[in-house]
């Protein structure tokens, strides 16, 4: 597989600092003297195990068992787990569900869901987008559309008080894609830098946390992390001018918070563990090397990429915090994993200030949403009247990208599987 691309050099990073500084997108955001105070008192009142439960994220799925809904409402009232996302179903059943568990929080939760191609990913109510790999066929204007879309998926998640969106995808499709997910833009890594950091501006211009993933990216396999772990035989170099080369970007235009899928990358750490608990991969590469400042949270802990029976939920979540991740998503035994991390700090194996850093971080999120201010209600209220609106922005937008791609000339390199928007060709069949 050939790629054209040049290793990425520090004047490529010079020149986008200076595209960053005269862009609208939060470059900088300097966090506040109010914020930081808001985020130290909170602190302040936190036990130990109350600061790690702040940093893990709970699913909430549809149709939930009263012993699961027994679970969740005491990991939130009792443990102070901090954030939850929600998964595919009704809105109306999630948002009564979410309403609740927010009156059992002391720190109002973060929510969080994956809407990549817009909230119909998870919610029936509303208009689906074009997923990613139609959006790439756009031949004129498809970043002026894709921050459009920003803009007008993040007004439709804040209408429910979800504040971050684990969007866009960042990750190059290989050449000859097969199988591969509608979730990527395309095979070109220029193209999707271009669209993912206009996605990411125009959700964080409206008002909600972008997250990229799946960082480093899937390096052109086809392999599913859901089931198990591709290796990544590419060379480092390969990856800054391919797999990487996106995120040099969207780290520029202020790019708050990264997904670490779970891939082994020789290259990058020759242990061959998981990047979801490499500290090179995290330390090194990312912060270091990338220069990134944001939130770093990996994959679902769940998935056999990571966890299996060689390593099981409690040891793979130990390795994420371990390793440099800042949150921790969905653990298939959250509170044992809660405990396990709080015996390591309360012991002083693990020194508190790394916990504490993690901590303030999550809480800054919280302190810019303006969850600690004055009035501040997490409530969701008047929700029939956010979808018709939301419905009567996103058809309009929706209607342009579709006559958009109906001109393009490109090939469509995904299958269509459930797509409901049925943008196939040029004409449209």
């Amino acid at each position: 597989m050939k790629r054209n691309l040049p290793f990425i050099s520090s004047a490529i990073l010079a020149a986008l600092a200076v595209l960053c500084s005269n862009s609208k997108a939060i470059c900088q955001d300097k966090d506040s003297v109010r914020h930081k105070a808001q985020v130290e008192e909170a602190l302040s009142k936190m036990s130990v195990r109350e600061k790690v439960a702040q940093i893990f994220i709970i699913s909430i799925s549809r149709n939930p068992s009263e012993a699961t809904r027994a679970r969740q409402d005491s990991l939130i009232r009792d443990y102070g787990v901090g954030n939850i996302i929600i998964m595919k179903g009704s809105i109306y059943e999630f948002m009564e569900r979410a309403n609740y568990l927010q009156s059992l929080a002391k720190i109002p939760l973060l929510v969080a869901t994956d809407a990549e191609w817009g909230a119909a990913m998870r919610f029936d109510e509303y208009l689906p987008y074009p997923r990613q790999a139609q959006l790439g066929r756009i031949e004129s204007g498809a970043e002026k559309l894709l921050y459009k879309m920003g803009r007008n998926v993040a007004r439709e998640l804040k209408d429910l008080n979800i504040y971050v969106n684990y969007a866009p995808v960042a990750d190059v499709a290989p050449e000859n894609p097969g199988a591969y997910s509608q979730r990527a833009f395309g095979t070109d890594p220029k193209q999707i830098s271009v669209l993912a950091t206009a996605y990411m501006k125009g959700m964080q211009d409206g008002g909600i946390y972008a997250c990229g993933k799946h960082y480093p990216g899937h390096g052109g396999s086809t392999v599913d992390t859901h089931y198990d772990m591709p290796v990544l035989t590419n060379s480092r170099a390969y990856m800054d001018s391919v797999d990487l080369y996106p995120y040099y970007s969207m780290f520029a235009n202020g790019l708050k918070m990264v997904m670490v899928g779970h891939y082994s990358v020789p290259a990058i750490d020759p242990s061959g563990n998981p990047t979801s608990i490499s500290s090179i991969l995290m330390n090194d590469v990312l912060r270091r090397d990338q220069g990134f400042k944001g939130v770093v949270i990996t994959d679902a802990v769940a998935m056999k990429g990571l966890t299996n029976e060689k390593r099981g939920p409690i040891e793979a979540t130990l390795g994420v915090y371990k390793a440099g991740a800042d949150m921790v998503l969905m653990t298939d035994k959250p509170r044992q994993c809660i405990d396990a991390i709080t015996e390591k700090v309360e012991s002083g194996e693990w020194p508190v200030e790394e916990l504490d850093a993690k901590v303030r971080k999550v809480l800054m999120l919280k302190a810019r949403a303006g969850f600690f201010d004055k009035g501040y209600d997490p409530r969701v209220v008047n929700l029939d009247k956010k979808i018709a609106s939301a419905r009567k922005r996103d058809y309009r937008l929706i209607k342009k990208m579709q006559r958009k791609m109906l001109k393009s000339t490109k090939p469509y390199l995904a299958p269509v599987g459930d797509d409901r928007t049925l943008i196939l060709d040029k004409a449209g069949k």
